[in-house]
């Protein structure tokens, strides 16, 4: 992917100068992978800072900005060659979603008079809609998941603890191509699958129950996200009406992740739905987020979002139902926003799989 970082707007926010630390916006403007690094952009200057053990990474990576290295941390580095070469700054904008609170008490100890403001959202706004090269990253990272889940349904997990199966998992994935998991897999079932984020444990997978898995892979740093539930024989006929709902709930939504629509709209076609089959209270998250550098980016898709959708936008749609004693069902896609109406990156079929 080409970095960014000559697509910058004028300002960020109302201020003259941004200092970016948080790796994916990084990332995102200048090219660099590695783990130690901030960028500085003023008026006149595009300079990316980082320590010794990237000089040589940061030389052949780093596209756009001058390449400063520093005796010790970035940041610190950064704020002393700023006021050493006397910098003119005006606002400095930095990322208050990101920065910790001793990083903050740092900058203002080296940039003492600088007026600083929080300009937090400030890259990830950009980074919201993607390129075509970030967009196809995404698609084969999605199509990674979509095999992985194909070959879970044509295997045997009953009598498998949730956690073995997680490391298969995690091992096809890697060995089909995947860089690092951008989240822990989940492997959640039984009773557990109420649980939305429930890691899997010690928990033996049995017969006749729901198993609820959610799982992304990455491609050059992008990422996929994806959840399906399975079944392990037959299930309670309260399961298998919920199962229904939460599909039809998603194909709604789906259905409605148009361009100009607002997150919060969207929201409300699945939320909406599966309240009024009386499960509003057990579908307590939001249906989706945007995915790329991170699997949890902006926008929000919840009923709180002020988001709205545009062409280009790679989300999640992910409704939920979680019943505690019993379990739970959520079907997760990944879905690209375009001018003409909704694609799925993912594929995986979405009804009801029964694993032996």
């Amino acid at each position: 992917m080409r970095p960014a970082g000559d697509k910058l707007p004028r300002h960020f926010f109302h201020t003259d100068s941004l200092l970016v630390t948080h790796l994916p916006n990084v990332r995102y403007l200048t090219g660099f992978t590695g783990s130690s690094g901030c960028a500085l952009i003023t008026p006149r200057q595009k300079l990316f800072f980082t320590d010794f053990r990237y000089r040589q990474q940061a030389c052949l990576e780093v596209k756009g900005f001058g390449v400063r290295i520093t005796p010790g941390a970035a940041l610190e580095g950064a704020c002393r060659y700023a006021t050493g070469r006397g910098l003119r700054l005006g606002v400095l904008g930095y990322d208050g979603a990101h920065l910790r609170h001793g990083e903050y008490l740092l900058l203002r100890r080296l940039l003492r008079g600088v007026k600083m403001k929080n300009a937090a959202g400030a890259v990830e706004e950009m980074r919201m809609v993607k390129q075509k090269s970030e967009i196809r990253r995404v698609g084969e990272a999605c199509r990674l998941v979509d095999d992985a889940y194909r070959r879970l349904a044509r295997s045997r997990v009953v009598g498998r603890p949730e956690k073995e199966v997680a490391w298969m998992l995690e091992k096809w994935l890697r060995e089909a191509g995947s860089g690092p998991l951008p989240f822990g897999i989940i492997v959640a079932s039984g009773p557990r699958a109420a649980m939305p984020h429930g890691a899997a444990g010690d928990r033996v997978i049995r017969k006749g129950e729901v198993v609820v898995v959610d799982m992304g892979a990455s491609v050059d740093g992008y990422a996929s996200d994806a959840t399906r539930t399975f079944a392990t024989g037959r299930l309670p006929r309260r399961l298998s009406q919920i199962y229904g709902l939460v599909r039809e709930a998603q194909e709604s939504a789906v259905a409605g992740c148009l361009a100009g629509a607002a997150g919060a709209a969207v929201d409300a076609l699945a939320r909406d739905h599966i309240a009024a089959a009386g499960h509003g209270d057990e579908f307590g998250h939001a249906l989706g987020h945007g995915v790329g550098l991170e699997a949890h980016e902006s926008p929000v898709l919840s009923k709180r979002s002020h988001d709205k959708l545009k062409a280009g936008m790679v989300i999640t749609i992910e409704p939920g139902v979680y019943v505690e004693g019993l379990g739970g069902v959520r079907i997760e896609d990944t879905v690209l926003v375009t001018a003409r109406g909704p694609e799925r990156l993912t594929g995986f079929s979405r009804k009801i799989e029964y694993l032996k």
